[in-house]
């Protein structure tokens, strides 16, 4: 079963959406602040993150704007290579060129229909799980992938 971490502070948007997610096979952490995803995040290990691009941070009660892409920032510091999308209702690409420079590896409209979500994630996680499995099975003395493994 693949996990995912889900930082949106809109409680009822969020468990709607992990009830959603984990109905096609997903399991769903849900995470209300910037702090308490990286806290899950270095905790265990996760398929993929899914982060509201205007996530709240415990240290300032009302100020939410961009905290998501600190959050990204956050994790790519600390060498989490495992896909972080924005999922945001923050159209534009204004919104989109700043989540790509801080490391996002996607861009999900909240307004995205919840097949094309879902297929989207799906792509992700299948490829950092095929990189990851190509990565493991290098040759550490030729760089090259030994295929009889």
């Amino acid at each position: 079963m693949n996990s995912i971490i889900l930082a949106d502070d809109e409680t009822v948007v969020c468990t709607e959406f992990a009830r959603t997610l984990e109905g096609f096979g997903y399991r769903v952490e849900m995470c209300s602040t910037l702090e308490s995803a990286v806290r899950s995040a270095k905790r265990r290990q996760f398929d993929a993150i899914l982060v509201e691009f205007n996530i709240r941070s415990e240290k300032r009660a009302h100020l939410r704007a961009g905290n998501g892409l600190k959050l990204i920032q956050k994790l790519r510091t600390a060498k989490v290579g495992i896909p972080i999308l924005i999922f945001t209702a923050m159209e534009g690409d204004l919104y989109k060129r700043a989540s790509v420079r801080a490391g996002a590896d996607g861009f999900i409209l909240k307004t995205t229909s919840v097949s094309s979500i879902v297929a989207r994630l799906r792509g992700y996680v299948w490829r950092q799980k095929r990189t990851s499995a190509r990565d493991r099975s290098r040759d550490s003395g030729t760089g090259r992938t030994n295929w009889a493994r």
